[in-house]
């Protein structure tokens, strides 16, 4: 072999490596790092592995006191070298977590696991509380009814029910008149609330605006799907456990939802938010989860048969997932079944990540692809090299 074409081959291999390296590179200046990146430090005090509550001001002027505060835990994950950070240079993924119906951020983020996976997988928790402004037929407020606004929650004339007897319960609802005898929920603006979330997260924090998810539980989980209907904008992927829209009120028109992906997770005895739709213990009545996925796959332009999709959890409380394959806009949809009711079974947050690595790519996928692809390119010149010398 001719000293110019081994010096050819070299060539080549160096600038695939080079080309390679350009791309982790641009991976890492790209443009989808937050304004929040520019700072040095986390903001107000707030370190890394530490649950911390943030405090903004909301305005609705639907509303006679239109400026109310509002609440939601932030926990940054820090490093095995440097547990307890206050450097906020890194860019990392981000995840906002709804709890269900009269649930807390704390009881979520000290019961689940999210936060030791988002600390294993480099992403950022966002804990949103909501609102309990019920009171009792005596006019004291409970304040442990923190609840979502989500497609019925509020104002669910429509689905059927037979009177929860909550009537104008809500103070919001009662004086926005939206509220009726199957009213369960607050009728504040909680997709302002959200909105103002990433706003303040984008601004504070070092998040990659390309990798943003949401996900929720029963009324949180319903909340997600408000997200879907009015503000999918910012967001990657949605997670849904337990949760289905109010009967009558699915709605999957908003275009912002092409090219986004879904995972749904419900247990097939659940009363509460029953699997099929049929008449819950508070006489309530909720769209079939089969058909809301099916609607969703359909708006991903996906087969409109399923098929089966394995997971390494079909042997935990019969985990079963099926998968509306071959999604035009390039999504994943994706519904899994549990033996189990309305309660967390162990599986959820690694099932979560596992749909957001390695079914997705939404969190590292691309640079696991490019780096596969480069060092093939390398080796298969090497070998090359080596049997023509």
């Amino acid at each position: 072999m001719s000293s110019l074409s081994i010096q050819l081959l070299i060539s080549l291999i160096l600038l695939n490596f080079f080309a390679f390296q350009s791309v982790i590179a641009h991976d890492d200046t790209s443009d989808t790092s937050s304004a929040g990146c520019s700072s040095a430090q986390l903001p107000n005090g707030m370190r890394t592995d530490e649950l911390t509550l943030v405090t903004i001001n909301i305005t609705d002027s639907r509303l006679s006191q239109s400026v109310i505060e509002r609440h939601f835990y932030v926990r940054v994950p820090g490093t095995n070298d440097n547990l307890h950070s206050t450097d906020t240079t890194a860019k990392k993924s981000l995840m906002v977590f709804f709890h269900g119906f009269t649930g807390t951020p704390v009881e979520v983020s000290s019961l689940f696991e999210y936060n030791i996976m988002a600390r294993q997988q480099d992403v950022i928790m966002i804990y949103p509380e909501g609102i309990s402004d019920f009171f009792d037929e005596n006019g004291t407020q409970e304040t442990g009814l923190r609840s979502w606004n989500a497609l019925g929650t509020a104002d669910n004339s429509q689905s059927g029910c037979f009177d929860l007897g909550y009537q104008c319960a809500f103070a919001s609802c009662a004086e926005l008149n939206q509220c009726n005898n199957c009213t369960f929920a607050t009728c504040h603006d909680d997709v302002l609330f959200v909105e103002k979330i990433i706003e303040w997260a984008f601004a504070n924090l070092c998040v990659d605006t390309s990798k943003v998810f949401v996900s929720g539980e029963s009324n949180g989980g319903i909340m997600t799907y408000e997200l879907v209907t009015k503000y999918p904008n910012p967001f990657t992927a949605f997670i849904v456990v337990y949760g289905s829209p109010m009967q009558g009120y699915l709605n999957f028109s908003n275009p912002d939802i092409v090219g986004k992906s879904l995972l749904h997770i419900h247990g097939l005895s659940d009363t509460t938010v029953p699997f099929n739709g049929t008449l819950n213990e508070l006489n309530l009545l909720f769209t079939p989860v089969p058909e809301v996925v099916a609607e969703y796959a359909r708006i991903q332009s996906c087969s409109n048969q399923s098929i089966e999709f394995q997971t390494p959890f079909d042997t935990v409380n019969q985990f079963d997932c099926i998968e509306y394959p071959n999604c035009r806009s390039g999504v994943y949809v994706v519904l899994c079944t549990y033996n189990g009711g309305h309660s967390y079974p162990p599986m959820i947050e690694e099932a979560t990540y596992y749909f957001l690595n390695n079914v997705t790519g939404a969190l590292d996928k691309d640079s696991k692809m490019n780096l596969k692809s480069s060092a093939f390119i390398v080796y298969t010149l090497c070998m090359v090299l080596f049997y023509i010398m």
